[in-house]
């Protein structure tokens, strides 16, 4: 098996977060704690409900850079959970099942599947019974999180692998109608979609998106999908992304400097200004989708919302940051975290995220054209990172070919 994973080695994740701050060439070296193994012996199922897939493409999240830049904060509260030696990397794959236990009913060999349960999870560890949260389907809150496996499992691997191995249960079938490229972009389009059906936005709301990368821009198909009679502005300074958002469904790019900008396009007050350029106004959107995360956005975010506005959480650097709290209180702000995808609630009907996207994808109803824009082979791993850190206009979704 061939798989690029995160080394829990605390002198190298020192050296990695050193480098990422002040050598960046460092980081395509072997010092990184991010390493690329070609020769691990193909591990055996561990039980009967496993299954063995050969992927065929994953792309590439910011998941995955976090953990090439080894941002994860001590102050985190991921921090003190007990985790495995190795974090293998990629998610937002599709793959072809080449083996199967006696005991999977859901899957035949030769089914494409892409992973559905990538963070830890009852169903990815075999943990049974399964806690509440994995029973109904939103595995992300799992109360197994920290909980080692029942079995001593092997290298797993999983989307930047040649091959991974699963349970039947963290995957999902992918339609028989999507091609490859459409299915790396189900789990990402999850997360888009679960940003808006977690707390979906009211009629006439005025809605920011800050930040138009994949999920920024799933968003705005998103919230014109579930919420058309609303008005979208995005804030985002690459313009051809600010193009393709309006494609999408934007309404219009918020220009020039932001407070003012936001202002203007909500009818707000003034926009005040003190010490150090400290800029607040009163008034704002109705919701807020913060696509980028860190310090400077939340805060930002915060002072643009009006008076029990809706901040929807999204993106995030796995670390603690710091944030100016007093719009909070101030204004009675609702503030949403998050976490990728479960279990919904659309048409009458509970589904899994990953097969309401699947439908829309299928319709026609949510485009994925234009999103994927650079392929790289998974032995050309550190290529893509380097375009991804570079981030030139161009660039959207990068996808590794397995």
């Amino acid at each position: 098996m061939k798989t690029v994973f995160f080394d829990k080695d605390i002198p190298r994740i020192l050296a990695t977060k050193a480098a990422a701050k002040i050598m960046k060439p460092l980081l395509y070296t072997g010092l990184n704690a991010v390493k690329y193994k070609k020769d691990i012996p193909d591990p055996p199922l561990p039980t009967e409900n496993w299954v063995r897939v050969r992927n065929i493409a994953c792309g590439l999240c910011g998941t995955d850079i976090s953990f090439f830049k080894a941002t994860t904060g001590t102050d985190s509260a991921l921090e003190p959970i007990p985790t495995a030696k190795r974090t293998y990397l990629g998610h937002e794959n599709v793959g072809r099942v080449i083996e199967i236990g006696s005991k999977v009913t859901k899957f035949k060999v030769g089914d494409r599947v892409t992973i559905r349960e990538y963070m830890s999870s009852c169903n990815n560890k075999d943990i049974q019974p399964l806690c509440k949260y994995c029973e109904e389907g939103n595995y992300n809150f799992c109360l197994n999180y920290g909980e080692p496996s029942p079995h001593k499992l092997p290298d797993t691997g999983a989307g930047w692998s040649d091959a991974f191995i699963a349970t039947e249960n963290t995957l999902s079938k992918v339609f028989d109608e999507l091609t490859d490229e459409q299915a790396v972009m189900i789990e990402p389009t999850c997360v888009s979609v679960h940003s808006v059906t977690v707390d979906p936005p009211k009629k006439g709301e005025k809605i920011l998106v800050m930040g138009c990368g994949t999920i920024g821009l799933g968003v705005v198909q998103a919230v014109k999908i579930i919420q058309p009679e609303c008005e979208i502005w995005v804030l985002e300074r690459v313009k051809t992304k600010q193009q393709f958002a309006l494609k999408l469904g934007a309404d219009h790019i918020l220009q020039g400097e932001p407070y003012q900008a936001a202002a203007d396009a909500t009818n707000a007050s003034k926009v005040y200004t003190g010490m150090n350029n400290n800029k607040m106004f009163f008034g704002g959107f109705d919701r807020i989708y913060d696509c980028i995360g860190g310090n400077w956005s939340n805060t930002t975010a915060l002072r643009m919302l009006r008076p029990r506005g809706t901040l929807m959480k999204i993106g995030h650097h796995m670390r603690s940051i710091t944030i100016d709290e007093t719009p909070i209180w101030w204004h009675e702000l609702k503030l949403i975290g998050v976490d990728a995808h479960g279990m919904e609630e659309w048409d009458n009907r509970k589904l899994y995220t990953f097969d309401l996207v699947q439908e829309w994808i299928r319709d026609g109803i949510y485009k994925t054209e234009g999103f994927v824009t650079h392929h790289f082979k998974l032995d050309d791993y550190k290529s893509a990172m380097r375009l991804a850190l570079e981030n030139p206009p161009d660039v959207i979704k990068i996808v590794l070919d397995c």
